[in-house]
């Protein structure tokens, strides 16, 4: 059993999330469905928004798996990083849509304790595995790096779901207003994250092209990375 866990730790970075990108399109979508039923059971539209949230998240993780499978040049993978933070920024946009909502037009969802501590335990837990994954992410090429921040941002989902489980078990007057506040925070925090990756995307494309233009046989001698 160690050596089966030596093993999966001695597998370079680049080479786990490559296969990690393929499996969260699948365990995303497994997610969705799984989501979808459970908050028509106990009518949680949160539950079904993060649903379809899950699916934008999918396509992120999908596509710096792809990225890393087919670099073969610079622009590709700045293409690739681009796109990624593109498609966290409109999440964000959807989650935040989402918050407004729920403010104005609650649902109000009832969780048991013990699950609502599990959730809070969960929560705990995969904000600061995401928070190490970012921090070991440094040096990195740049679509670890938002393969990691991606984990960090959709971290703080546990969050939201943590305090709507947590309230539900209290009589504390307009939860629904804190539930929106502290998920329209969340959405933000989700956007500050896939604006700097697009924009730090947009900087090295026209760092790419300039260094193209002002060396134009450099090519054969770049590095996958402009840092």
């Amino acid at each position: 059993m160690w050596n089966l866990i030596r093993k999966f730790r001695s597998i370079p970075e680049k080479k786990k999330i490559i296969v990690y990108g393929k499996l969260a399109l699948l365990k995303n979508l497994f997610y969705f469905f799984f989501k979808i039923i459970v908050g028509l059971v106990f009518k949680s539209w949160f539950l079904i928004a993060i649903a379809i949230y899950s699916i934008f998240i999918a396509y992120v993780k999908n596509n710096c798996s792809r990225g890393l499978m087919r670099n073969k040049d610079n622009i590709k993978d700045i293409q690739y990083y681009i796109r990624g933070g593109t498609m966290l920024a409109l999440s964000s946009l959807f989650y935040i849509a989402y918050s407004v909502f729920q403010i104005f037009y609650p649902s109000n969802t009832n969780y048991n304790l013990i699950i609502a501590i599990a959730i809070a335990a969960f929560a705990t837990y995969s904000i600061a595995m995401s928070l190490w994954g970012v921090i070991r992410a440094k040096g990195k090429t740049m679509l670890i790096k938002q393969y990691k921040l991606t984990n960090f941002a959709t971290a703080f989902n546990n969050l939201v779901l943590t305090q709507i489980a947590l309230l539900s078990q209290t009589p504390v007057p307009n939860v629904a207003l804190y539930n929106g506040i502290l998920g329209v925070a969340v959405g933000l925090i989700i956007l500050g994250i896939g604006l700097y990756l697009l924009f730090d995307g947009l900087h090295k494309k026209r760092k790419y092209y300039q260094l193209i233009e002002k060396y134009p046989n450099i090519l054969k001698y770049l590095n996958t990375q402009i840092k």
